[in-house]
């Protein structure tokens, strides 16, 4: 009999908070038959990361002899699975209570969903915003220049979600991959994570949500399931230029160059004022690093 769910974590350079991780699943599987893997992407914590895994029915460890990213490395999990929903779990959440329950129940009440996420919440329980809309400049802006904070709850959160209250189930656009939950049918026809497309961190979650919608599937928001996610825990420079390496790569991916060139175009009018009243070098110098960002010269897919 296939498991409910498959789980798969990926441990870059966390090894505490991935154990913990582990913990919360075991604590709150609550009669579910789970199946976990885990790939450690580094060479050390082997044994302890292994140790975890024996309080799991079903578990596969696997161990990278050379790093791999993110992409790559939840590919080789989700090809392995065998549950009827696959769940990509960063290492850095906290299984909450009846989340893993609540967020299976939801895909088995709703055949039409390729994909779901819960609420997600920051390490003080204020909520972390995860809804999102596919790009465009209009939104881009509101988020870059960071004024989508003084809309939230209003009622433009009909429409964007970004500024949605995040208290009712709701479709939506795409959601960021701290946790999701996946319909097996769904993922064997789109296929898993663009490795190619995405070898590092950051919009891979973007695009593969934009594959389940253009095949049909629905994404959902379940807020009855909530995750603790720590955020941005895996040792990273520059992570601010990586998160928009990953994005102009969706958008030259999937967007027209009318598009791109006015999504770069709004990048620097939202960030130019933050350039210009940066307290610091260092600051000033990554968000010049980020103005100056070329969009990559890629096929685009309409």
């Amino acid at each position: 009999m296939s498991p409910d769910l498959s789980l798969c974590i990926v441990n870059h350079r966390t090894p505490q908070l991935t154990q913990q991780c582990l913990r919360s699943i075991a604590e709150t599987a609550e009669g579910l038959a789970v199946e976990v893997l885990l790939v450690n992407n580094t060479l050390d914590d082997q044994d302890e990361l292994r140790s975890c895994l024996t309080s799991f029915t079903s578990s596969q460890f696997l161990q990278n002899e050379a790093r791999c990213g993110f992409s790559a490395n939840q590919n080789q999990m989700l090809r392995r699975t065998q549950g009827r929903y696959l769940m990509p779990l960063n290492s850095d959440a906290i299984v909450q209570p009846g989340a893993l329950r609540e967020l299976v129940r939801f895909m088995d009440d709703h055949p039409h969903v390729g994909m779901a996420g819960p609420r997600l919440i920051h390490a003080d329980g204020q909520l972390q915003p995860s809804c999102r809309n596919f790009p465009n400049p209009a939104t881009h802006f509101l988020e870059a220049s960071g004024l989508w904070q003084l809309l939230r709850g209003s009622f433009i959160g009909r429409w964007y979600y970004l500024c949605s209250l995040h208290t009712a189930v709701q479709e939506v656009d795409w959601l960021t991959g701290a946790c999701l939950i996946v319909r097996a049918e769904a993922a064997q026809q789109v296929g898993f994570y663009d490795e190619a497309l995405f070898p590092g961190l950051y919009g891979e979650d973007l695009e593969w949500c934009w594959r389940m919608k253009r095949a049909g599937w629905q994404i959902m928001f379940d807020p009855h399931a909530v995750v603790r996610h720590l955020e941005n825990q895996s040792p990273m420079n520059d992570r601010l230029v990586q998160v928009y390496f990953g994005f102009y790569t969706f958008c030259a991916h999937c967007l027209s160059h009318s598009q791109q060139h006015a999504i770069r175009l709004t990048t620097w009018l939202a960030l130019w004022p933050k350039w210009f009243f940066a307290r610091s070098p260092k600051t000033r110098a990554l968000y010049a690093a980020v103005m100056a960002l070329p969009m990559p010269t890629l096929s685009a897919r309409h």
